[in-house]
């Protein structure tokens, strides 16, 4: 439930520290990967950690840059989501890693199955996070940029069906609740 608060506070971060966001992408790039490495180093020691290895954080970013593609173009909130949806998908990316790479250990000691619906979005993500960074994308065409970026879709279905598979109430319903009203704006503004 932890969930519901980030993406409240990343919004309002959004709506009133856009531009400083924007111009201090590099530092937050390199602030949140330091987070990152040091929540997975540390994830059974600290209870800040949690946040990040259970993905809540990570995937709060992620949600954002995905609800801000089905808002109504033109809304003060479309074009706050919109100007810094790069540098979240970014930082999202940065800190579902610990998240990943702590089932992945699990994994390989034997502790917990393969989350095929949790590492297939994580392996989908990986080259959209790396053609984020304008470095790599202005050596693309924006055709090749945009339908690379269309595979976001498909990571978006596969974390939907990970939550739900692995998410007990009342996260569950949280979720669920999340999804819904992306689902019927990205439709009714797919189909207009």
């Amino acid at each position: 439930m932890i969930t519901i608060p980030f993406i409240i506070l990343l919004t309002l971060v959004s709506l009133y520290f856009g531009k400083t966001i924007r111009k201090q992408n590099t530092k937050l790039y390199v602030g949140f990967t330091v987070l990152a490495i040091l929540s997975f180093l540390l994830r059974y020691k600290l209870p800040f950690t949690e946040p990040l290895n259970q993905g809540y954080l990570g995937f709060s970013f992620l949600y954002l840059v995905m609800f801000a593609g089905a808002l109504k173009k033109g809304s003060r909130l479309s074009k706050s989501l919109m100007s810094i949806r790069r540098e979240y998908s970014i930082i999202g990316f940065i800190l579902l890693s610990p998240h990943s790479f702590k089932y992945l250990v699990e994994f390989l000691n034997g502790d917990r199955s393969f989350e095929w619906f949790g590492i297939l979005p994580y392996i989908i993500m990986l080259p959209l996070f790396v053609t984020s960074f304008m470095i790599i994308r202005k050596k693309m065409s924006n055709k090749a940029w945009i339908k690379l970026q269309r595979f976001a879709y498909i990571a978006y279905i596969l974390i939907f069906i990970h939550l739900i598979i692995v998410a007990k109430a009342p996260n569950l319903f949280v979720y669920i609740i999340l999804f819904i009203p992306y689902i019927v704006l990205k439709l009714k503004k797919e189909l207009s």
